[in-house]
């Protein structure tokens, strides 16, 4: 139980330390603001029996590796952190009732919540962080929620739809900030994708899908033509990009 404890904690730290040398958006500061009231030390660590889908547990893998070097320390420390780690598919229970996330979504994402107020390391009723993966090949469509959002990606290239601004491509070591009801979208390409996801405001608001006409062209240009086990070691063969 030390360990676990331990390693989470170290997690939360080292994400922590990278943001606030990363304060040029403002939702950074906003939480930093948040995280420097709670009590991250090992005694607040909630125990939860670790577990991970295992058709994801080669990709996270892979995801790992493909950290660029200015994030090293949080590489080391997620890797190390690894079995100590609850991740869970979102199959559509932060979304609004009838929401249509798609397939691709639904069967190729899994979060790990570190701060927030249900199956979270530490608890927080008005601040949301988690470790957020996506499998190769994935569009995550567009939605929206009141929440402002941070999106601290750990690895890319991967995409990003802001509103209906064309899509732009994100490396690893980058930051999207998604304004309360700001649509927005992502899509993955060969490498598994991997960020720290943060809300701050409300953080219990449900997600609101924005209906797009090209979901499926999008859909079917990522669909895979090869086995999995296949794209995945494919994708990790690029070197890391740097960071913006």
């Amino acid at each position: 139980m030390e360990s676990q404890t331990n390693q989470v904690v170290q997690l939360v730290s080292a994400i922590r330390c990278a943001l606030e040398e990363r304060t040029g958006l403002e939702v950074v500061q906003q939480i930093l603001d948040r995280l420097s009231v709670l009590d991250l030390e090992a005694r607040s660590v909630h125990s939860l029996t670790p577990q991970i889908p295992v058709q994801f547990d080669k990709g996270l893998t892979r995801a790992i590796d493909h950290i660029p070097a200015s994030l090293e320390f949080i590489a080391q420390t997620l890797d190390t952190a690894r079995p100590y780690l609850y991740w869970q598919p979102d199959g559509g229970q932060f979304y609004e009732e009838g929401s249509d996330i798609g397939r691709s979504y639904r069967e190729g994402n899994m979060i790990c919540t570190l701060v927030g107020p249900v199956n979270s390391c530490f608890y927080s009723n008005d601040l949301f962080i988690c470790l957020f993966f996506l499998q190769p090949q994935t569009l995550y469509r567009d939605h929206m929620h009141e929440a402002s959002e941070m999106y601290f990606n750990l690895t890319g290239p991967c995409g990003f739809r802001l509103g209906d601004a064309d899509w732009a491509d994100y490396p690893g070591d980058s930051l999207v900030w998604n304004r309360p009801w700001a649509a927005h979208a992502t899509r993955v390409y060969q490498a598994p994708f991997l960020s720290v996801v943060s809300w701050v405001g409300n953080i219990n608001g449900l997600c609101r899908v924005v209906p797009r006409d090209d979901w499926l062209a999008l859909e079917n240009k990522l669909t895979p033509t090869e086995p999995l086990e296949s794209r995945i070691e494919t994708g990790m063969n690029g070197h890391a990009l740097p960071q913006v």
